[in-house]
């Protein structure tokens, strides 16, 4: 196929006034302004409001381009549009070739009869979609609601686009428009490959092989012969076929003999391998994994599970909820996925799941998943609303969802195909719904049953088909925010609701799939998006970077639940970090405590698309808070998690791993100001995948021995290079505790092996938490996010022992510039947090 990219020479045209701008391909409207200096900062205290009319016009892509004759000698000729957002129009030469309406599909139009030898001219006109909302919303024979926003573009669950550039409780209302990967005119002289998807079984023999079914689909415009030829792990298959015009699916079987299986990270490798589809005029490549996929949901004593079986062995699933990483399309690139996703692998995480209010991932989202091991967890693209069931909209969800399915299947990482975020909620949400529910429950099941999952039975044999998150299977609406006892959970009742952390104890779910706690982002990155006299939480900029509408009041009155009350800005923002992290790792320790009931967790949320206030690990810029280095440990194969429960605390080793562990354990009680009082030291084991509670110690009810002491644990293994499991817990809440002002020595020293830091305090700090203030650490940054290079930590976020040297490794993540400051330079820079140390 001979193909030739159209990238360059694009000028974007406001229709209202004819301005132009010059752009290049893949890029956004709203990106295209801002580069030219046309409108603000949208990100930039409260820009979001100034930039909204760019989403009610009308904008043009236009550009010209030469083109070869040899192009003109061929049977097909085709322009490709992939992830145009949304409805436009196409006209080469004047002569409209197409229109699209759905930016979750590919297009391919023919061109034959307007495309030219020499100079062509390219216009792709793109509709408001805002307008073409309220459109269609004018057009509905009754009202469809959809969840609202602070900031919210109506209608958007009447058109098929990223819901979330409609407006969030975490993200901006920018109802950007656009084309985000590059466009193709191609040619071949007779077929094209429009598929290749493929089913992998282990066959029931002797020896270790796997069964190919190969499903390649071609279109033809003429009758004809062609050869397919198949190629996988030095196995082949080749036979000739019969074209007749018109698309057509051919199968190709082979055995692929004793490839190495892929495992998710933490359990093994990721062995790839490449299955290569052949014509003589067009190829396809993919790379895929051997693998077994089994979801588990059967009743049992608790209820009804769900748990991942891959190649056999339950894994249990730890990781977080994925949203699209930046509201601007324009910034979203393949090193930045890299850099987020290698630190939710390097927070021992192991699933992601994808949610359905963002987009079907760029196909290097899942080609760094499955090379990372990261478990994907498919939404459909629907969420928090309802969504109408006519059959223009059916149709068009049909060819998204099949070409979606086709698209990402042979990716081994993919492992559940979710039809919804929350739409089974939804039906209580709105009054149209609780009067009419008949209605919107038989528009509910047309969409999701009726569409895709009707498209996943027929296209997937692999993977199990999910109705929705939450849910407890198909057919089931149970409530599943507050029962804990089947399906996945979403658990809300902590953020939401008000409840205490304890309350994480009072539920074990079978699989929570969300759940989390919000904080603000650094200092640093704050100042990135507010104005130097606005540095305090209520001002308007920092209002306005807070999508929850009770965000703020819930982080204040929370502090003021366990912590005492902060004196400056500075430490509001740390402690609102800090009591993240605590509240997330006291329902990951229990739930992972209660295995094999609960075999899998996925906190809210990974990232960020914009700088704000929310419930993310990882800041806008990549940067981790407290929360990330917190998962690191909490997420870890094996960890010893205390669990304190009204008067005694349990030890527990959790082991993730095949191989049991042995070792000691050692339990010490300490005083705050320092004296180790009781020494325990016992040897124990860690059994293989199993949590094991290792000891019980109970805790007088006196309330001065709760406010003076605490409890340090580590475990020693017996196997040499694993590292010890260490964890520290209070017997009150932080500000019941008589906690000594701590002051922490530090120093920097240089290497040839990098940039290290020791610490050491003669008392015991808690929640220490270490950033450099001023330095490109990422969190101070302007621009694409894919250009910051954040500086971490080998740990952060700890207890520190009295008269305990603590080394500490600075890693720069590419950031060589860090290297030229001095080590004063940079103590002079390095912040350290403690509680009591302000």
């Amino acid at each position: 196929m001979q193909i030739q990219t159209i990238a360059t020479n694009w000028k974007l045209i406001r229709e209202t006034d004819q301005s132009e701008y010059t752009c290049t391909l893949p890029c956004d409207n709203l990106s295209v302004l801002l580069t030219a200096g046309a409108v603000p900062d949208p990100y930039y205290a409260d820009n979001e409001l100034v930039v909204q009319w760019v989403g009610d016009e009308e904008w043009t892509f236009s550009t010209e381009f030469e083109l070869d004759k040899t192009f003109l000698q061929k049977s097909q000729l085709f322009l490709q549009l992939d992830r145009i957002d949304t409805f436009s129009e196409v006209y080469l030469n004047e002569v409209k070739v197409g229109s699209t309406k759905n930016m979750f599909i590919r297009y391919r139009f023919d061109v034959s009869r307007a495309v030219r030898a020499g100079n062509n001219r390219l216009r792709i006109r793109l509709a408001s979609p805002v307008q073409a909302a309220v459109e269609l919303k004018k057009q509905l024979p009754y009202p469809v609601p959809h969840q609202d926003y602070p900031v919210q573009a109506q209608g958007r669950n009447l058109i098929r686009k990223v819901q979330s550039h409609a407006g969030w409780d975490w993200g901006p209302c920018l109802m950007v428009s656009g084309i985000y990967e590059q466009v193709l005119l191609c040619a071949t002289p007779l077929e094209r490959i429009e598929a290749v998807h493929h089913d992998a079984a282990l066959t029931e023999t002797k020896e270790y092989l796997w069964h190919l079914k190969v499903y390649t689909e071609i279109f033809s415009r003429e009758a004809g012969h062609t050869l397919l030829r198949v190629e996988c792990a030095g196995a082949v298959s080749e036979q000739q076929v019969e074209l007749r015009p018109g698309p057509q699916q051919v199968i190709s079987e082979l055995e692929v003999k004793n490839p190495q299986l892929w495992w998710p990270s933490g359990y093994g490798q990721q062995p790839l391998y490449e299955l290569r589809v052949v014509t003589p005029n067009d190829t396809s490549r993919q790379n895929i994994g051997f693998r077994s996929i089994e979801v588990l949901t059967e009743p049992d004593d608790y209820g009804i599970g769900m748990v991942f079986r891959i190649n056999g062995r339950n894994i249990f699933a730890k990781g977080a909820n994925w949203i699209p990483p930046d509201a601007l399309p324009a910034r979203h690139s393949p090193k930045h996925y890299e850099q987020l996703l290698e630190s939710a692998r390097q927070a021992n995480m192991n699933m992601i799941r994808v949610w359905g209010g963002g987009q079907y991932e760029y196909d290097y989202f899942y080609d760094i998943c499955d090379r990372k091991g990261l478990l994907v967890w498919q939404d459909f693209m629907f969420s928090c609303a309802l969504y109408p069931s006519s059959p223009d909209f059916l149709e068009n969800v049909r060819g998204e969802a099949e070409y979606q399915i086709k698209r990402l299947k042979h990716h081994p990482s993919l492992v559940l195909w979710c039809g919804n975020n929350e739409d089974i909620g939804a039906l209580t949400w709105f009054k149209e719904s609780r009067e009419n529910r008949d209605r919107y429950i038989i528009d509910y099941d047309r969409l999701n049953e009726g569409v895709l999952g009707r498209a996943v039975r027929k296209l997937d044999l692999q993977r199990k088909w999910w109705s929705s998150s939450p849910s407890a299977g198909e057919g089931d609406y149970s409530d599943c925010w507050h029962d804990d006892s089947k399906g996945d959970m979403h658990y809300w009742s902590v953020w939401h609701e008000g409840k205490p952390f304890e309350a994480y104890y009072e539920v074990t779910p079978r699989f929570c799939s969300e759940f989390g706690f919000q904080s603000f982002p650094s200092v640093e990155s704050i100042r990135n998006f507010t104005p130097p006299e606005q540095l305090n939480i209520t001002s308007p900029a920092m209002e306005h970077h807070q999508k929850n509408e009770r965000g703020n009041s819930i982080i204040i009155s929370t502090i003021s639940r366990y912590f005492r009350f902060p004196q400056s800005f500075e430490e509001i923002i740390y402690l609102s970090r800090v009591q993240q992290a605590m509240a997330i790792q006291t329902a990951v320790e229990y739930w992972r405590s209660r295995r094999p009931v609960c075999m899998g967790m996925l906190y809210w949320q990974l990232n960020d698309n914009w700088p704000v206030a929310s419930w993310s690990s990882l800041e806008y810029e990549g940067a981790w808070k407290p929360l990330h280095y917190s998962a690191k440990r909490f997420y870890a194969p094996r960890h010893i998690a205390l669990i304190f429960n009204t008067d005694k605390i349990e030890v527990h080793g959790i082991n993730d791993n095949f191989e049991a562990l042995s070792g000691s354990l050692q339990l010490d009680l300490y005083t705050f100001d320092g004296k180790l009082v009781q020494h325990s030291l016992e040897t124990s084991t860690l059994p293989a995948e199993s949590s094991s509670l290792l000891k019980t110690v109970a805790i007088p009810a006196d309330r001065e021995f709760r406010a003076t002491h605490f409890y340090y644990a580590r475990f020693t293994p017996d196997t040499p290079n694993i590292l010890p499991l260490e964890n520290s817990r209070l017997l009150m809440r932080p500000k019941e505790c008589s906690i000594h002002p701590t002051t922490i020595r530090s120093e920097i020293i240089h290497s040839a092996e990098g940039i290290k830091l020791r610490l050491r305090s003669d008392t015991p700090a808690f929640f220490v938490v270490l950033e450099f203030e001023g330095l490109e650490t990422g969190a101070l940054h302007t621009g694409p996010p894919e250009d910051a290079a954040p500086v971490r930590f080998s740990d952060n976020n700890f207890t520190l022992l009295p008269n305990c040297e603590k080394w500490i490794d600075i890693v720069v993540d590419g950031n060589a510039a860090l290297f030229e400051h001095t080590a004063e330079t940079l103590k002079q820079t390095l912040k350290i947090h403690a509680l009591r140390s302000f």
